[in-house]
């Protein structure tokens, strides 16, 4: 070959190593057919997004800025009364000081119930913990069952890169999801926006809190996503208008720019203002602060692009037809200065992309979920009514009001009596009252009502009885419940929170795709390196499905069930600890409780290795695992463990065999079950003359035509199969019989434990039998001795005569008990001595036996040893 025409080649050669397996198609030649995809550059996908207001004409942006203004206000005005029911929820927070109700009077109470606030708090403070941990809240999940390892890779790569966006490159995005969740609790639906930073590298996602009064879509909307408009209303500086021109995201003439005035506020941003502690905008708007509404909706720009000529071959351009579009439109001027693309470059089908994650909390008929305001707003109203009544009554019960007397005249008197105050009354001359008890009446004002009190109390039940947010049923029940009985009612308790944590972990779930969605459209090698310092994913793994979701369970909303399910679990697993793998179980319970490096905690975890047989005599000598594989010389290992565990100075010492010989018997069970399958898996093959590649496509099929075949081959080989084997293992039987007698010989009883208190308790018992009896026998030589003092001298004589014969033929009966004892323990130690001598000799035979087993196997024939009980007639193996 030519040098010019081999360095062309050296050009064209491509390196397959960034291919994927599925792209790659062996041919028979030996060659190889690469799917190559067509590569979107960051360049070129910026380009494909950049702005189009430019190109667009002018006519028909004028037309059209008009008509998206009208159907934005209409919007706007079809959804004013869920942003008063909004502003509503926030005043009855009590936060800024602003919450309607109560008595007018001055000092008059102007506390209010903290239910609300109380629930939406707890809330928030419960879901931030389960979808956004602290060590990121991305996870892998690939479905299906055969997964090649390289998608598991890949996906391992995004996890970490995605979870090093959300907790470093996106510091903002918790502090915007600890802003969204209480107010999801309290007005309903909220809605996160996720964008490529506008002004600066595009790789970085930007995540903004959108609250329900920035975002309207159209009144016949039945949901957020399928509505045909989605508008989100965005208030900026003079600055970041500008500084958007600049980066050539808007349109606009910078020398037409002016400040506008102020933009009206949404009644729940004033509400929220006051909370916040803001003051009235300054009505000059010194800082330039225009609303800017981008709106998702489809287009037809047929024709309407001034620098898109007709299509090559008369095909469509890209724009043709309906396709979604974002616009900017400038409320204050009234004029487009976005026109971007919203759908991927590659899809055909035009599918619009959302950039806008709604977070719902319950919800109803209709686009909007509904919150707690609108849930328990009124039994959070009547609360508060109910203790400003009772503060207030107690008040003026505290400071009373007071009538006097004044002048004479009773008539036409009508007086209005403040709380706490003094009103003067006319009194008449002819009353002649001196006394000032008879001019001064206290004012009977009635006392905090009890009947109120209950009222409030059954208020604030009625409205936690809504969404609980507490265990209060658990700390009133018996600590030690069974963990069934725990569950159903944690589960009773909280059915309510955990469908809403249902839906955030599922708006996680489109948060995740999104930021997935930035990195595969913007994202380079080369960003990664210089943003994280070193190479935690690649550019290409961002290609095809997005393998994460949210690392939170979405069956799993509290730390007490976590621990209750997990109780189960350990329960069960000591229950049936031949079904669990304890150490995962282990690792699993340490990792739901969050505890940091828990990998740590727990010993290494010692795999079997593949091992020649000499190592592996050496491990299972030290208590340490081995396996046998399919691949290895089965009975070159059998050889060789059996050489070592019959050997007296190696297998057979006593420091050796107690801990070698159980986990020998189960390695020398592996390698004849993998011989036996090796031998017919090599059978098969030879006689269907396939490949292993062709074997391996055999055994997995799933034909049951093709399965039957093979189980009628097999059928077939098995009788050569077990002569083989009756060749090849027949010394194996004698072996592993006298084996496993050896073992049986190193396995001591287990010896109960002796609880020390019982045993005291027992020599106690015994002490006093012994005291007691010794006072007895004492008491009766006493008697005896008296008794015997009363007897005449013939009585005297005739009892000591007695008690001498008694004596001799006690002592008679003692010693032919004793000559009996004799001659039983003389036949009790010839007994043992001979069971002891048999013992030994099995044992000594049976070791024999091996030796000659192994002799025989080793020298190819047999021989004419002898355990006293002739040789073996069967075949001995080579």
């Amino acid at each position: 070959m030519p040098a010019d025409e081999e360095n062309k080649f050296q050009d064209e050669i491509v390196t397959l190593d960034g291919a994927e397996q599925s792209d790659v198609t062996d041919t028979d030649d030996g060659g190889a057919i690469v799917k190559m995809e067509e590569e979107v550059t960051p360049q070129e996908a910026a380009k494909f997004y950049a702005n189009l207001a430019e190109s667009i004409d002018s006519v028909y942006l004028t037309t059209l800025a008009t008509r998206l203004l009208d159907d934005i206000k209409r919007d706007k005005r079809a959804r004013k009364k869920r942003d008063d029911e909004y502003a509503e929820a926030i005043q009855r927070t009590g936060l800024g000081k602003d919450a309607p109700g109560g008595a007018e009077f001055d000092g008059a109470s102007r506390a209010v119930h903290p239910i609300l606030m109380e629930a939406s708090v707890d809330f928030a403070a419960q879901a931030i913990r389960e979808i956004f941990p602290s060590n990121g809240p991305v996870r892998i999940h690939i479905p299906g069952k055969d997964i090649d390892p390289k998608r598991f890779e890949k996906a391992d790569r995004k996890k970490d890169y995605m979870n090093w966006q959300f907790t470093t490159q996106m510091p903002e995005f918790r502090s915007e999801l600890d802003q969204m969740l209480p107010q999801l609790a309290l007005g309903g639906s909220q809605y996160m926006r996720i964008v490529p930073d506008a002004t600066k590298s595009k790789t970085r996602p930007v995540p903004q809190f959108l609250s329900s009064d920035q975002v309207s879509i159209p009144y016949a909307a039945s949901s957020f996503y399928t509505a045909e408009r989605q508008t989100f209303h965005e208030n900026i500086t003079r600055s970041e208008f500008e500084e958007r021109i600049d980066a050539k995201i808007y349109f606009y003439p910078k020398d037409q720019i002016t400040n506008p005035q102020m933009p009206e506020q949404t009644k729940s941003a004033r509400a929220a203002d006051k909370v916040e502690g803001k003051s009235e905008m300054d009505f000059y708007n010194e800082d330039g602060i225009r609303t800017v509404h981008e709106c998702s909706l489809w287009l037809n720009l047929d024709g309407k692009l001034q620098d898109q000529g007709p299509a090559e071959g008369g095909q469509k351009s890209e724009d043709d037809g309906n396709a979604p579009y974002r616009v900017s439109l400038d409320d204050s001027t009234g004029k487009i200065v976005a026109v971007i693309r919203n759908w991927e470059e590659e899809d055909r089908d035009k599918e619009r992309m959302q950039w806008i994650v709604e977070f719902p909390f319950v919800p109803w008929r209709g686009a909007y979920s509904v919150g707690l305001g609108q849930m328990i707003g009124s039994l959070a109203g009547a609360a508060t009514g109910a203790m400003r009544a009772l503060l207030d009554s107690a008040h003026v019960n505290n400071i009373p009001s007071l009538l006097r007397l004044k002048g004479f005249n009773f008539s036409g008197q009508s007086k209005e009596v403040a709380a706490t105050g003094i009103v003067d009354v006319e009194g008449g001359a002819a009353t002649g009252a001196t006394d000032i008890r008879q001019i001064v009446m206290p004012i009977p004002f009635n006392e905090p009502s009890l009947v109120l009190y209950q009222l409030l109390g059954f208020c604030v039940e009625a409205a936690k009885g809504v969404v609980r947010t507490t265990f209060d049923d658990l700390s009133e029940d018996n600590k030690n419940l069974p963990v069934g009985t725990t569950l159903a009612l944690i589960e009773q308790g909280m059915k309510v929170t955990s469908a809403i944590h249902m839906r955030l972990y599922h708006a996680m779930t489109l948060v995740i795709r999104i930021v997935h969605r930035i990195d595969k459209m913007y994202l380079t090698d080369e960003e990664i390196k210089d943003d994280t310092g070193a190479v935690l994913a690649y550019a290409k793994d961002f290609d095809g499905p997005v393998d994460c979701i949210p690392t939170a369970d979405p069956e799993i909303f509290s730390d007490v069930q976590r621990m209750a399910q997990w109780q189960a679990i350990t329960a069960r697993a000591d229950m049936a600890p031949d079904l669990y793998n304890r150490r995962e179980v282990e690792k699993r319970w340490l990792e739901r409780t969050k505890v940091a490096d828990s990998d740590n905690l727990l010993k290494p975890e010692i795999r079997p290795e593949k091992m020649n047989p000499v190592n592996e005599n050496a491990a299972m000598s030290l208590g340490r695992p081995t396996a046998a594989f399919p691949e290895q010389d089965h009975l070159a290992h059998l050889q060789v463990h059996l050489d070592f565990m019959l050997e007296p100075t190696l297998g057979q010492l006593p420091v050796i065999a107690p801990t070698m010989l159980p986990p020998m018997l189960e390695h020398i069970k592996e390698h004849v079950v993998l011989w036996y399958v090796t031998e017919n898996y090599e059978m098969t093959k030879r006689l269907v003359q396939m490949d292993d590649d062709g074997m391996t496509m055999v055994m997995k099929e799933r034909d049951s035509e093709t399965r039957g075949e093979l189980e009628k081959l097999l059928a077939t080989e098995s009788p050569d199969i077990i002569a083989r084997a009756q060749e090849m293992l027949a010394a194996l039987p004698q072996i592993t019989a006298a084996a496993i007698e050896q073992a049986k010989q190193y396995q001591q009883p287990p010896q109960m434990p002796v609880d020390p208190n019982k045993m005291a308790e027992v020599q106690r018992k015994a002490q006093e039998s012994k005291e007691k009896l010794a006072d007895q026998q004492q008491e009766r030589q006493v008697k005896t001795q008296l008794e015997f003092a009363k007897m005449s001298h013939e009585q005297r004589q005739a009892a000591l005569d007695a008690a001498r014969e008694a004596q001799v033929a006690a002592n008679e009966r003692v010693s032919k008990i004793e000559e009996l004892l004799i001659k039983e323990r003389g036949e009790d130690e010839r007994l043992v001595a001979t069971l002891s001598s048999d013992e030994k000799q099995n044992t000594q035979d049976n070791v024999v036996a091996a030796r000659i087993a192994a002799a025989e196997l080793e020298m190819q024939r047999r021989t004419n040893q002898s355990t006293g009980h002739g040789s073996s007639n069967n075949p001995q193996p080579r």
